[in-house]
């Protein structure tokens, strides 16, 4: 079963928690940047990722990184509540491409991408036929409910309808990454060498998937 039909069968299907079908209602949109209860939610991120990796090495992106233009970032919520995040970073033709370039939900622990920067106010930038994966994140609370693989289905489809031809990422290599690496290349990821602005890092992980 591919990712999309999978994407299908949770858009028609009631989230699961645990043994019962709860009637709850997930919903992706794109963020508020100024909703504080988002800012909780990114703080939260970039503090799960400062223990992983010299500040060197750590690319996860703060709320002035997500607001820069060319950053479409998404909020997931259940019944209104934000469990979810994700976003997609445009890569500049001459830097992004090159050849031979959060199971359901184990990507949560995600991408610690940084480069790029926002339409969040719903502008669209300069279209790219490369597009880097960031601030990939499901609340732990919620994490195995499928959140994650929606989200990324969501990203993948955006990209595709504005012509973008080629989605990578960067996450890390150490064990806490392992779930990270195992959900992306369940969806297809491959690993590559570094894109865009990165260099070869003992620390990170490059991945990419073909559209």
């Amino acid at each position: 079963m591919t990712l999309w039909s999978v994407d299908w069968a949770l858009r028609n299907t009631p989230v699961i928690f645990g043994r019962h079908h709860v009637p709850v209602t997930l919903e992706i949109s794109r963020a508020d940047l100024a909703d504080p209860h988002l800012h909780t939610f990114l703080a939260a991120h970039l503090a799960d990722m400062a223990p992983t990796a010299p500040p060197e090495s750590q690319h996860a992106l703060d709320l002035d990184g997500l607001s820069r233009q060319g950053v479409r970032v998404w909020v997931a919520r259940l019944d209104g509540v934000l469990v979810g995040t994700g976003a997609l970073a445009d890569l500049p033709s001459d830097l992004g491409d090159h050849d031979g370039d959060g199971d359901d939900d184990d990507e949560e622990r995600g991408d610690r991408s940084s480069r790029g920067g926002s339409g969040h106010d719903g502008h669209r930038a300069p279209e790219s036929s490369h597009a880097e994966l960031k601030s990939m994140r499901t609340d732990p609370a919620r994490r195995g409910e499928g959140i994650a693989s929606r989200m990324l289905a969501h990203l993948v489809e955006d990209a595709r309808s504005r012509g973008v031809r080629r989605i990578s990422l960067e996450t890390g290599s150490m064990e806490f990454f392992a779930p990270a690496r195992r959900f992306y290349a369940a969806a297809g990821f491959v690993e590559c060498p570094p894109f865009g602005s990165y260099v070869d890092d003992p620390h990170s992980v490059f991945m990419t998937l073909e559209l």
